[in-house]
């Protein structure tokens, strides 16, 4: 997907415990250190999802890039949302 870019997210700041989720930020949406994204409502794997705003910081400290392959493998139904949203 062009203009999105995807992070998986992770319990701790050592990410060495994935939570099952992955944000989808839109570039090129920042504003004061946040950005514009769709994610998991809650914290358990392969949740639904919705549109938020996102620190820039908890990206950095609690995420990790992936690719739009393995986001997909990670988090199915946030693609659901993102073909969805109109």
């Amino acid at each position: 997907m062009t203009g999105i870019t995807f992070y998986e997210e992770f319990q701790n700041t050592r990410k060495t415990k994935p939570i099952g989720n992955v944000i989808a930020v839109f570039d090129g949406t920042e504003r004061g250190g946040m950005v514009d994204a769709v994610a998991s409502v809650y914290d358990r794997p392969n949740s639904p999802a919705t549109g938020i705003g996102v620190d820039r910081g908890y990206l950095r400290s609690r995420c990790r890039r992936v690719d739009e392959a393995r986001a997909r493998e990670i988090h199915p139904r946030l693609f659901a949302f993102l073909y969805a949203a109109p």
